[in-house]
């Protein structure tokens, strides 16, 4: 094994269960909606995907004000705010501080991972705003040397005043540095990466990269020659979950933050965060071969 000088890590599915928790959050909010303008949900959510599906993110955060269920009342937001978007957002949030949280042992392995003196670095094609905000919110953010994001998204016209007075006083910022990239370095798109690389000045080879999408990270490590590490407990969603959010996210979101299910592996795969320190001790892990199916048994005989 090589010397490794950093880890750089995926952030959605691979530190926490993104699905788990945007699914109940969304409903909540969802649910506050029908309550508050008494629209069927059908007709709220065919509302908030078309947003989703324009800026591409079930967390675009102002998509009740910019979708039509708010334009009959477009020239009255202070009570629009009031009566329905902040009791939508106090239930997305209470959903959120419900059901977010770290796989078992993340946060352990990131500060062994610190202890070691190896740079942390986190790299998600989540936006600015989400990936932040979340890492925040875990009390994960300090843990990071810095986090490369997707562009993030500026505060629309209507907006709760508190919202912007927060926001410039910094309070949705992280404790570590963030770096917004391009749209176009999403994944599979190694630019992300090879930014991470030279910003502090890495060889590839001793570069630990750690993701939950088969097709999307793992590619990344092998074009620039990092070492890659299959997070593939992060594609393990259950059937209900995948239909539940596909029912409020546009498929092309759900591609971006759910690693589907298929035939392909990657050789070096881990079935917890926590065996991410001991590949760095040397051990490999690797998913184990598949066993013969009964009629294959028969036909050998």
């Amino acid at each position: 094994m090589p010397g490794f000088r950093a880890v750089v890590t995926d952030l959605d599915n691979t530190l926490y269960p993104w699905v788990d928790y945007i699914v109940p959050s969304l409903e909540a909010m969802v649910a506050s909606l029908e309550a508050t303008t008494g629209l069927p949900r059908i007709r709220i959510v065919q509302s908030l995907k078309a947003v989703y599906t324009k800026y591409e993110s079930n967390e675009y955060p102002f998509a009740i004000q910019e979708s039509d269920i708010f334009q009959p009342y477009e020239s009255d937001f202070d009570s629009f705010n009031q009566l329905v978007v902040d009791p939508a957002r106090r239930a997305f949030k209470a959903a959120r501080e419900r059901y977010l949280r770290p796989y078992p042992g993340v946060p352990e392995a990131l500060a062994a991972i610190r202890a070691r003196g190896l740079l942390l670095v986190a790299l998600t094609d989540a936006p600015r705003n989400a990936a932040e905000l979340r890492l925040k919110w875990l009390g994960m953010d300090r843990l990071f040397d810095a986090v490369y994001t997707l562009p993030g998204y500026s505060l629309p016209e209507n907006v709760d005043p508190a919202i912007r007075r927060r926001q410039a006083l910094g309070h949705y910022r992280s404790a570590t540095r963030v770096c917004e990239l391009p749209r176009e370095a999403e994944k599979p798109s190694p630019e992300g990466l090879r930014r991470i690389l030279d910003d502090f000045d890495l060889p590839a080879r001793e570069v630990l990269y750690v993701g939950d999408n088969v097709l999307k990270d793992m590619p990344i490590a092998r074009d620039l020659g990092a070492t890659g590490v299959w997070a593939e407990y992060g594609t393990y969603v259950s059937n209900e979950y995948r239909e539940r959010l596909a029912i409020i996210s546009a498929k092309a979101v759900t591609r971006r933050h759910v690693a589907e299910e298929g035939p392909a592996r990657w050789p070096l795969a881990i079935s917890s965060f926590s065996q991410v320190v001991e590949v760095l001790d040397g051990a490999r892990w690797s998913t184990p071969a598949a066993r013969p199916s009964p009629a294959a048994k028969r036909r050998r005989r």
